[in-house]
């Protein structure tokens, strides 16, 4: 049983989770009738209280938030509407196509996830003040970095939101400047790593919670975006947090990339902090639900059927095959589509990324889909007929894209009778992306992409990892598609398409984002997502970011 789950097992009937932010009037418990001497005395009773505020965290790894505004925005990753499924009123199109609007679910799915990770840090902060057990600064300093956390995801999709670090607040505050979210994430972090335990990814007590390179970690990624959240370049403080984690000497590329996110992860040498998912006590981890087609329930012997939705997009599917730098008969042809595109060459081990080609039972039998789409009145169905093989090509993103087009999402390893809940846990932080958050930096830093120290990290990770030739030089377009490569679906593809300034740009699927400089900065409005209708009905202080 993974260990966050045994703390969370043992305070269900003490702890519950908070709603969102601007509900602040929440029932408090009564701690004071206790006598302190009785509570929160040992280790084991601190780790039990702390435990209730990451039970937010495992909706990471569904259909609900953090994924779909932070892949189904970008180039990554489609959710094509298959007929009668995933229609859902538009809302998947309307993340592909930068049309979401106040009303949509996901922004308020996403509000709601961090506001309600944010009051419950804050419940428990107000709660272990009231004792005097010394290590009791400790636990606390872990809630205001995860805290923290919940608020860098704020300040990167919303902007300007409200802050709320005190329980007793009863009054619903007013939105914040992207500037002040910025100044708060920063300090906290900065004020509580030292207080932490420096410990690796194979520690036990601390696996799946917040410690000090956690906090480094997070504030790598708020420096490597700081000109874009606040108009000021901190490449300087990047690298200095970033060298806070390779330095330490406690973390290392796991040789093998599929490790990283398979079944067995748990302690990986790369993973800094990490969502321990379990199919019986940590449940949420939905993603081969999300991805594979119904009929693969008998491919893997699973208690469910699958959704058949979310897929990659053709192109940056094909991007794992290397036809510059390895051409030559190595390669191979794959993505070859009805209007004959196709890409020849070198391919990347990381394509195990991805799941494509025929699909069979258990039986060994290819899996048959009777209810493939057809040929009729004008409409081309599916060429491949009932057979069902995955294909990187998908012929539309609406109405009747085809059931079995699209390259699914198998980089967290399938087994056989895994269930709706994968036992795979999920990195939110890791090693490979704190490299080349260092190496970015440095070649921003010296306005050279071709930079020694950042052509070597970059080198490192696609020999390592993807098994192919290193670069002899870089650009920011090479450099931005490596990330892509290494940090597939894991959560930083929209926030990296910002960065490079290509998030705007058209691909497949999605036109040109309309020209306009009305968010903070003078950057695209749409690089951030309105605030939900239902929050600013709640709390007439709050507004609306700007071009909703």
């Amino acid at each position: 049983m993974k260990i966050r789950s045994i703390i969370r097992l043992s305070v269900l009937v003490l702890l519950c989770m908070a709603g969102a932010c601007t509900k602040l009037d929440e029932t408090k418990y009564l701690y004071d009738t206790v006598d302190a001497d009785g509570f929160y005395q040992t280790d084991a009773e601190l780790s039990s209280a702390v435990g209730a505020a990451y039970s937010n965290l495992s909706g990471i790894a569904s259909n609900n938030h953090y994924l779909t505004i932070n892949e189904v925005t970008t180039d990554e990753i489609v959710v094509p509407t298959r007929g009668p499924d995933w229609g859902d009123g538009g809302r998947w199109v309307r993340l592909t196509t930068h049309t979401y609007t106040s009303t949509d679910p996901d922004p308020a799915n996403g509000w709601n996830f961090c506001y309600s990770g944010i009051n419950t840090c804050n419940r428990l902060i107000a709660t272990l003040s009231k004792y005097t057990n010394p290590k009791i600064p400790q636990y606390v300093a872990e809630l205001r970095g995860l805290r923290a956390i919940y608020y860098l995801w704020l300040l990167d999709w919303y902007g300007n939101v409200p802050i709320s670090i005190d329980f007793s607040q009863t009054t619903p505050p007013s939105n914040s400047t992207r500037d002040q979210v910025y100044a708060l994430v920063e300090s906290e972090l900065t004020a509580v790593a030292p207080l932490l335990p420096h410990t690796g990814p194979a520690t036990e007590s601390t696996y799946g919670r917040v410690n000090a390179y956690t906090c480094w970690a997070a504030l790598a990624k708020l420096y490597l975006n700081a000109q874009v959240w606040t108009g000021t370049a901190q490449w300087d403080k990047c690298i200095a947090a970033c060298d806070s984690v390779i330095n330490s000497g406690q973390y290392t590329l796991t040789p093998n990339y599929a490790d990283n996110f398979s079944k067995e992860n748990k302690g990986v040498p790369e993973t800094i902090f990490t969502i321990p998912y379990d199919h019986v006590h940590e449940q949420g981890n939905n993603i081969c639900m999300m991805t594979l087609n119904g009929l693969n329930q008998n491919t893997y012997n699973m208690n469910a059927q699958p959704w058949n939705g979310f897929a990659s997009v053709q192109e940056f599917y094909n991007s794992y095959i290397d036809p510059v730098q390895n051409p030559g008969p190595q390669g191979m042809v794959v993505g070859t589509d009805p209007a004959g595109d196709s890409v020849t060459g070198t391919l990347d081990k990381r394509l195990s990324n991805f799941l494509v080609g025929p699909q069979y039972g258990s039986d060994g039998k290819q899996l048959q889909d009777g209810g493939y789409e057809k040929s009729g009145g004008g409409y081309v169905g599916d060429p491949n007929g009932a057979p069902i093989t995955f294909t990187p090509y998908i012929n539309e993103l609406q109405p009747t894209a085809w059931r079995q087009s699209g390259a699914r999402i198998s980089k967290w390893g399938f087994y056989s009778g895994m269930t709706q809940n994968q036992d795979n846990d999920f990195a939110l932080f890791r090693y490979a992306d704190i490299l080349l958050t260092a190496a970015e930096a440095t070649a921003r830093k010296n306005n050279n992409w071709s930079d020694p120290y950042a052509l070597t990290i970059v080198n490192q990770i696609r020999t390592v990892h993807g098994g192919v030739d290193p670069y002899a030089t870089m650009t920011a377009a090479t450099f931005l598609a490596e990330r892509g490569r290494e940090m597939f679906f894991e959560g930083w593809r929209r926030q990296d398409m910002i960065r490079f300034g290509v998030f705007n740009n058209a691909w497949r699927f999605h036109p040109a984002d309309p020209s306009d400089a009305l968010g903070p900065h003078g950057i695209n409005h749409l690089n951030v997502m309105p605030l939900p209708d239902v929050q600013l009905n709640a709390n007439k202080a709050l507004k609306q970011n700007p071009g909703y």
